[in-house]
C-alpha cells in the first residue's frame, strides 16, 4: 500500500523534527540555485512531501523521516550542480530605485 492509501496506521509524520534538521538549509541552497521547492503533507498527514522544480520539470518524494528527507535534497544538490547549475550564488541584493515622486508644487 501506498503512503496515500492510509498505510501509515494512524500515526501522523512530526514535521517540526523536519524544521528542525539540516532541510530548511538544503532547500534554502536549492532555492539560491533558482529551483521551486514545494513542502506538503499528505492528506492523512502521515508523510511530508517534497517536489523540486526546474524549467517544467520535477521530481516528487514523500517522507516519513527528515534524515531520508536531507539526503534526498543532497541528491538533488549534486544533480542540479552536474547538470550545469552550479554553485548557488551568493550575489548582493539589487538596489532598488525609490518608487516615490515628488508631487509638483501648485
Amino acid at each position: 500500500m501506498g503512503l496515500l492509501s492510509g498505510s501509515n496506521n494512524g500515526s501522523i509524520v512530526d514535521t517540526e523534527a523536519f524544521m528542525d534538521s539540516d532541510l530548511p538549509q538544503r532547500v534554502g541552497r536549492l532555492l539560491a540555485m533558482g529551483l521551486l521547492v514545494t513542502i506538503g503533507t499528505t492528506r492523512d498527514r502521515g508523510a511530508v512531501m517534497l517536489q523540486v522544480t526546474h524549467d517544467g520539470e520535477r521530481d516528487r518524494e514523500y517522507f516519513r523521516d527528515s534524515g531520508e528527507a536531507v539526503l534526498w535534497l543532497e541528491r538533488i544538490d549534486d544533480a542540479a550542480v552536474a547538470s550545469g547549475l552550479g554553485e548557488s550564488r551568493r550575489d548582493p541584493a539589487p538596489r532598488q530605485t525609490p518608487t516615490r515622486r515628488r508631487q509638483k508644487a501648485v
